[in-house]
């Protein structure tokens, strides 16, 4: 095991943000603008239309788009904090920031990005990618979109209704400067596979370019987005829109040559490279919500007393089934906080077409997001009535969660196929001797969690050797078993490392013996626990609840919120009051 010495004299603050303070706190004051409040007078199509200002603000307060695109701490920052204190910027900045302006700024030259990054500086353009069709949806490598050549340029086509781009945020007549995907049929009528291309879907007066149609969709009552259906019937883009990333070359004739066999390899990988990105990012700001729930229905019920007598009357903390689903719900949410932090450092010196960095975000995604989803809702139901009010911030949460967790498909799609990969990588490797393992013993926790883990390798070799299409939908219960497994041993060691805060070590308590107990029928029946030791477990885990209970004003502190800017009511002392002042506020109605 790993010691964690490494760490000492870093703040329990510092283990849990990833960044630079001052931004943070300059984002907090940015996004807080009463300006942008979003009121109970507004129709969803106002709402809409203060998203699409308050990111121009956005963008006029904190600098260069193309900057924060390629600057990932920051980048990650502005997804956390919009998500937290406007949940209506969520589904516009991902395709601003990274998606549009990440890619232009990584896949093309400088010159050919220059008019387009100019308006996504300014804020005078919108950017969005357009990936998703109705016939592959997230799938899109059987994208059917297609782009010919067309002497100088490029022609882009919707050949069939079921090749339509289905829910890009384009329905707002405002500017746009989006990246098409599309399957690139060159001169010599070779499938070249996906390509990127750049295109001013919408001009500057908000209509659609010639070639363009676009078709607003209907209410959804989840996210304020202005999804569509968008097609295109010979939309010419310029040569200098495409975005090659100098893996091949395209010639008078249209033509076009691969740099060499590892350029054509990469190809793919490297049109979505930014999909990674932005799958992290997601990830993150889904956590940062957590934290965020867990910081308000906490602090609530603190507070909240519960008269449960004449003579009794407990604070609502006290009360176990808010007390211990809280409290799991915050080691397992700082846990993930330290893990996915962890991910971003990584990322950030990457090789974004790798294997082992796709795999790493495709594990991250479906393991934060869905505990995230898991936390603000228990979040919203133990606070009860309170916790239906979109000032008490938790609700609104909900829809950026569904969202989020869904906005390029099932995120479960993308576990099973990192557990699969993960399978074939770790097929061989052992895991330990079977005996039942001391759950109190640091080592031996290391040991659960790696057996989980290499245990379920073993047992999914077989339905990966199953040919066909019978063997791709056996093995996907046991590839996501293995990529949550996997996820969770890389927390626990990670957690392990940051242990000389003893506040981080009640989390790394918690997390293992929840771990442990939700599946405690696995390791019975594998061997690793008797019966005994199912009982000591969750007689530690009330103990060690205990314990982190000591510590959470300092790990809610840690967080870095602040009550004035959240404004949640719930927060203040006189709740009563602090409802009364709201009413009173003109900023809010």
């Amino acid at each position: 095991m790993d010691s964690h010495g490494h760490y000492e004299g870093t703040t329990l603050a510092e283990v849990l943000r990833h960044g630079s303070l001052e931004f943070d706190q300059h984002l907090q004051k940015v996004l807080s603008n009463p300006k942008y409040f979003v009121t109970d007078r507004q129709s969803q199509a106002q709402r809409r239309e203060n998203a699409y200002a308050q990111l121009h603000n956005l963008v006029q307060e904190t600098g260069s788009t193309r900057d924060i695109a390629t600057d990932l701490p920051r980048l990650f920052a502005v997804f956390d904090w919009a998500a937290v204190l406007s949940t209506d910027l969520i589904p516009l900045i991902s395709g601003h920031y990274n998606l549009v302006a990440g890619s232009l700024s990584t896949l093309t030259d400088a010159e050919s990005a220059a008019p387009y990054l100019h308006d996504l500086d300014d804020g005078s353009s919108v950017g969005v990618i357009l990936l998703t069709e109705y016939g592959c949806g997230s799938n899109i490598a059987f994208m059917q979109t297609r782009a010919t050549w067309d002497g100088d340029g490029f022609v882009i086509d919707t050949p069939t209704p079921r090749a339509r781009k289905f829910m890009p945020s384009v329905g707002i007549p405002v500017s746009r400067v989006c990246i098409v995907s599309a399957r690139f049929i060159d001169g010599a009528g070779v499938d070249q596979g996906v390509h990127l291309f750049t295109a001013r879907l919408r001009g500057a007066d908000g209509q659609p370019a010639p070639g363009v149609t676009i078709t607003q969709l209907d209410h959804q009552p989840l996210v304020i987005m202005d999804n569509a259906v968008i097609s295109f019937d010979k939309l010419r883009v310029d040569r200098e829109a495409w975005l090659s990333n100098d893996l091949a070359s395209i010639d008078d004739q249209g033509v076009l040559t691969w740099r060499d066999e590892d350029a054509r390899k990469r190809s793919f990988a490297s049109a979505i490279s930014q999909l990674t990105v932005g799958r992290l990012a997601l990830a993150s700001c889904l956590n940062a919500e957590a934290r965020a729930s867990l910081y308000i229905a906490l602090r609530y019920a603190a507070k909240r007393t519960v008269p449960l007598t004449e003579s009794d009357t407990p604070l609502m903390i006290e009360l176990p089934h808010v007390r211990d689903t809280l409290l799991t719900d915050l080691a397992g949410t700082v846990a993930r906080t330290i893990y996915g932090n962890a991910i971003k450092t990584r990322l950030a010196d990457s090789d974004l077409t790798s294997r082992d960095t796709v795999v790493s975000v495709m594990l991250a995604k479906p393991y934060i997001q869905l505990h995230a989803l898991d936390t603000v809702t228990h979040c919203r139901l133990r606070m009860a009535a309170q916790g239906m009010f979109s000032a008490n911030r938790v609700a609104d949460y909900l829809g950026v969660c569904h969202g989020a967790i869904t906005g390029e498909g099932d995120c479960h799609v993308l576990g099973s196929t990192a557990g699969r990969v993960l399978a074939k990588h770790l097929a061989g490797k052992l895991p330990p001797e079977a005996g039942v393992h001391d759950p109190a013993d640091q080592g031996d926790r290391l040991s659960l969690f790696n057996a989980r883990t290499l245990t379920i390798v073993e047992e999914t070799q077989q339905d990966l050797a199953t040919p066909g299409l019978d063997g791709r939908l056996t093995v996907i219960p046991q590839a996501l078993e293995l990529a949550d497994a996997y996820a969770a041993e890389e927390t626990y060691q990670l957690l392990h490392q940051h242990a000389d805060h003893p506040e981080i070590a009640a989390v790394r308590d918690v997390f293992a013996l929840s771990y442990f107990d939700q599946n405690a029928v696995w390791y019975l029946t594998h061997g690793l626990f008797d019966l005994a030791g199912v009982e000591t477990i969750k007689r530690q885990l009330r103990q060690a609840i205990d314990t982190l209970a000591e510590h959470l004003p300092a790990l809610l502190d840690a967080f870095g919120f602040d009550d004035e800017i959240l404004g949640a009511p719930v927060l203040s002392d006189d709740l009563p009051a602090a409802w009364e002042s709201r009413g009173r506020d003109p900023r809010r109605h």
